[in-house]
């Protein structure tokens, strides 16, 4: 897990060392580590992925120097382990996939809950198709049409979404293409992102992420405009009983400015993040 912030990295490394300045530490180096197993102040932590939630203790901290993973500052490095079998055996998540994790409350263990079936693939397609018609309604700009019907497929920037079955409803993200002709020969594309947590027949829709429309330039957001296409990549039950929404956030202006984070579906709360667009060597 890395974070992305110079506060952050010193208090950390004070934390863990007992010394001073990590500043002084980075003096001419491009990273510095510390064993974390054995530290005075040991952290543990809750590891959110598509698995679920797993309880994990960490093992190594890297401190990265300024500049050195494509970020301006400083970058922290969080090096986890979790525990054979227990609890963690089956919520811990498969090598390289990407996570976040909880560091400020009590470990907990969990999957998704008991979810409801998972709607078939026609059914899910219909259910994007009528979160996105909702969310162009509810953005207030002018009428447009839905310019290709949405797949499933996480990885696809347009044109798709996901559903992932709760408990008792469907959480669905969705990166929708509209147009409207606004001069002869001449089509405004516009992309439409959000996700959504609703029933089926989308009589009870909440807005986790509140729907935007993005202007497209060749297929991609225009520089003029500031924002993210959202894809939902999977959701965990939270320690309280509820649902946290594992959600990419993808910058086509300022990649850089790409995370995932976890968002309580209830509140809209992100309680956890990382970018995604680092490069530590």
């Amino acid at each position: 897990m890395f974070i992305t912030d110079d506060d952050f990295a010193r208090d950390f490394y004070h934390q863990l060392t007992g010394k001073g300045r990590l500043a002084d530490a980075l003096e001419g180096h491009e990273l510095v580590a510390v064993d974390a197993r054995n530290a005075r102040n040991a952290r543990s932590a809750t590891v959110l992925s598509a698995n679920g939630a797993a309880p994990a203790r960490l093992t190594l901290a890297r401190f990265h120097a300024p500049r050195t993973c494509g970020s301006a500052g400083i970058v922290t490095e969080l090096v986890f382990a979790f525990p054979p079998g227990g609890a963690a055996g089956h919520s811990a998540p498969p090598s390289h996939v990407t996570v976040v994790a909880l560091l400020d409350q009590p470990p907990f263990a969990g999957g998704a809950g008991k979810p409801r079936p998972a709607l078939s693939t026609a059914d899910a397609m219909a259910l994007i198709r009528r979160v996105a018609d909702r969310a162009e309604v509810s953005t207030r700009g002018p009428a447009i049409g839905l310019l290709h019907p949405p797949s499933l497929n996480a990885d696809q920037a347009a044109d798709a979404g996901e559903v992932v079955a709760l408990r008792s409803q469907y959480a669905v993200g969705f990166r929708a293409t509209f147009s409207a002709t606004v001069a002869e020969n001449k089509i405004d594309t516009t992309l439409i992102t959000g996700v959504a947590v609703t029933d089926p027949d989308v009589r009870h829709l909440h807005w986790v992420v509140r729907p935007v429309r993005l202007r497209l330039v060749r297929g991609m957001i225009a520089r003029t405009t500031s924002g993210v296409r959202y894809s939902l990549r999977g959701a965990v039950a939270s320690a309280g009983g509820g649902a946290l929404l594992l959600v990419d956030e993808i910058a086509d202006v300022s990649p850089r400015d790409s995370r995932v984070a976890a968002v309580d579906a209830a509140t809209r709360h992100v309680v956890a993040a990382q970018p995604l667009a680092l490069r530590c060597p």
